[in-house]
């Protein structure tokens, strides 16, 4: 049970490097919605206020709420991460129930193996193919396909709009022939 409380503390520690970050580049949509998750609190009627001037540094946000947030993201939040990832590690090895299912057993193989979604493509290029020397090469040559298939749509995404943007007679060739 204590195991999963830290895997909550965590989680939100992860979630605050995500909403301290979102001030620091100090744009128009990170300063509202700073101001809007720093507001939160101030629905609680007895801490509500104190909390988000100690959140914010003042009361708006401002100069001092970009260097709380700072301070925050790049000290005080690693520091804690690994306070709790160190105290987190040795509760997994002590704790050796973890397992999801039934233990492993080497000597009984299911009658078909399959493996995780995200293999799936590989595992049927290896099937389909008989050649397991042009299986791996086409295994090896799938990303470079999907990239270049990505690369060029990406090209005619752009060439049709910034032709557009341009009147009709040059819209094709953008005015370059």
């Amino acid at each position: 049970m204590i195991l999963h409380v830290f895997r909550v503390y965590l989680t939100v520690l992860t979630a605050s490097f995500g909403i301290t970050s979102y001030l620091l580049p100090q744009y128009q949509i990170g300063y509202w919605a700073v101001k809007i998750v720093t507001g939160v609190p101030e629905v609680n009627p007895i801490v509500g206020s104190p909390l988000v001037e100690l959140l914010r540094g003042s009361a708006s946000v401002g100069q001092s709420t970009l260097t709380h947030f700072y301070s925050l993201h790049t000290f005080v939040l690693p520091l804690l991460t690994a306070i709790f990832m160190l105290m987190h590690f040795p509760m997994i090895r002590k704790q050796e129930s973890s397992m999801i299912g039934e233990p492993a057993d080497p000597f009984a193989t299911s009658l078909e193996i399959l493996p995780e979604w995200y293999f799936f493509p590989v595992f049927q290029i290896l099937r389909a193919v008989p050649n397991k020397l042009v299986g791996v090469l086409l295994m090896v040559s799938l990303p470079i396909i999907a990239t270049t298939v990505f690369l060029i749509g990406t090209t005619v995404a752009l060439w049709l709009g910034i032709g557009a943007t341009l009147p009709i007679e040059k819209s094709l060739t953008l005015g370059l022939f």
